[in-house]
């Protein structure tokens, strides 16, 4: 039952698509187990660009199985959006499945994501506005509907009598944005939704368990970053399901000795969107200067991101929550041509250094990062024939950099992006479903 999954080690957006497409190539099926369309990933294949927010990276593989496991929230407007992108470039999604058990992002969640936002005002998240944690708080709330809900007619009608007033109502109180649609119209676009997409929809928590006790090969996929996990995370500036790697099993329906390799995707650098402390972060010239390097926009909302030096504190982080047994260490391109990189090993907090992360906001926000220098490299050639060259090609002040990040972790880097395409890859370890 060979099993690789991967989870971004910081606060997403850390080049998670690129590898789970470059390691998909020999899986059976791709698993994402959490999130929703508030994630984004950009895959380069030849000449043709890819931005997908909710679909599995995997899909993208011709023969592949791209599942959306139970844990995953789903919105199925922007779903035909991502299918339409797919075929316009002459791809199929066959291989779609999508578990009945997982919740469904209404419009009204939307409404009622923007509408919180404003609410909160100087304290607000920065979220997406996709409707991502008001779809985790119906799930919680024990009163959403469920992808499987869409296979039963009388089960939607039921639900919706109790759901849309109860939503207009509260999108009132809210004052968000009001919902035109009727109790009758409602039910009838989620019951052509059942018609048009039922034949992905199964209980694939059976479907996994069943390929893995065939000895097939499944990648699971996670959305985010672990600095944004619902409980391990910089709270309350967090996403509202669970990015580490417990999420794999709750949000797939697999137990945990059937996870055999767990890939940390970690960026050269360090990003984040929206709001939230970042002890590493950039200001000015400085800053701008890696966004625009690092084209640091977000597929999902096209906001620049914050950009930093790489952060081991946060690193170690994720690594205790995930068990990394594998870094994917990506974007090292980016760091081309500066004379000096840094790396945060420490944060200095009230004169004492601290070496873990800590889950207090005011102590992140009095830290200061202790950072070891190294110097760049400057000396670049075809990042094609280095990557076929491997690691020995490499520049060797960044191959210094790299060394540090493994000796400093504990974590073997056997995946080194230096570029987002396919072939500017080197694989070290090879033997992933062995």
């Amino acid at each position: 039952m060979p099993t690789v999954a991967i989870i971004g080690a910081q606060w997403g957006d850390e080049g998670k698509g690129k590898i789970t497409d470059y390691l998909a190539e020999q899986a059976d099926a791709v698993v994402r187990f959490q999130g929703g369309n508030n994630a984004g990933h950009t895959i380069v294949i030849g000449d043709s660009v890819f931005k997908l927010h909710l679909l599995p990276s995997g899909v993208l593989r011709e023969g592949k199985l791209a599942i959306i496991g139970n844990g995953v929230v789903v919105n199925i407007a922007d779903m035909e959006e991502e299918i339409k992108q797919i075929e316009e470039a002459g791809l199929n999604v066959d291989g779609l499945r999508i578990s009945d058990r997982a919740h469904l992002i209404m419009n009204y969640h939307k409404k009622l994501d923007g509408a919180e936002e404003i609410y909160r005002g100087k304290k607000s998240v920065g979220t997406t506005k996709k409707g991502i944690g008001p779809a985790y708080q119906d799930k919680i709330a024990r009163y959403g509907f469920r992808a499987g809900d869409l296979l039963e007619p009388e089960l939607i009608r039921e639900k919706t009598k109790f759901m849309l007033p109860m939503k207009k109502d509260l999108m009132k109180l809210m004052g968000a944005e009001s919902c035109q649609c009727t109790e009758e119209k409602f039910e009838e676009r989620l019951i052509g939704w059942g018609e048009k997409y039922g034949k992905y929809i199964c209980d694939t928590s059976v479907l996994i368990n069943d390929m893995l006790d065939e000895g097939k090969k499944v990648l699971f996929e996670g959305a985010q970053g672990a600095l944004l996990d619902i409980d391990h995370g910089t709270y309350p500036y967090v996403t509202s399901s669970s990015t580490v790697g417990g999420g794999i099993c709750s949000g797939s329906g697999v137990a945990p000795n059937r996870i055999q390799k767990v890939v940390g995707c970690l960026k050269a650098y360090t990003t984040r969107v929206g709001e939230g402390p970042f002890v590493t972060e950039l200001e000015g010239d400085e800053m701008i200067e890696l966004q625009k390097k690092g084209g640091e926009f977000g597929v999902t909302t096209g906001r620049g991101r914050r950009c930093g030096w790489l952060d081991l504190v946060v690193a170690e982080h994720a690594a205790r929550l995930c068990g990394f047994t594998s870094w994917a260490i990506t974007k090292l391109d980016v760091l081309n041509d500066y004379d000096t990189v840094k790396v945060c090993i420490g944060y200095e907090i009230d004169g004492k250094v601290e070496k873990h992360f800590p889950a207090s906001l005011a102590k992140l926000e009095r830290a200061k990062p202790v950072y070891k220098e190294f110097p760049g490299w400057k000396s670049w050639a075809d990042s094609e024939s280095m990557a076929k060259s491997g690691m020995g090609a490499l520049p060797e002040n960044m191959v210094k950099y790299i060394k540090f990040i493994e000796e400093y972790t504990g974590i073997p880097a056997d995946i080194i992006s230096i570029g987002p395409k396919r072939t500017e890859t080197i694989d070290r370890y090879g033997k992933w479903w062995n």
